[in-house]
């Protein structure tokens, strides 16, 4: 098995053909967060993940 940086190709599928989702995020404390929630405010379902803040990337790093 070998490791590569290419991103594998949407088969008949685009880029702007995927969902899209509206999310939010909160932090358990403004000035040092130990803790991200993401949740989808418009769901029905209560629903949403939960990480530890050091387990986390910027945006600008996500590919």
């Amino acid at each position: 098995m070998s490791a590569s940086d290419e991103r594998p190709a949407l088969e008949g599928e685009r880029l702007t053909d995927l969902p899209e989702f509206e999310l939010r995020y909160l932090l358990d404390d403004g000035e040092r967060p130990t803790e991200v929630t993401v949740y989808a405010p418009e769901s029905l379902e209560t629903t949403w993940l939960t990480v530890d803040a050091s387990a986390t990337v910027s945006l600008e790093e996500v590919r």
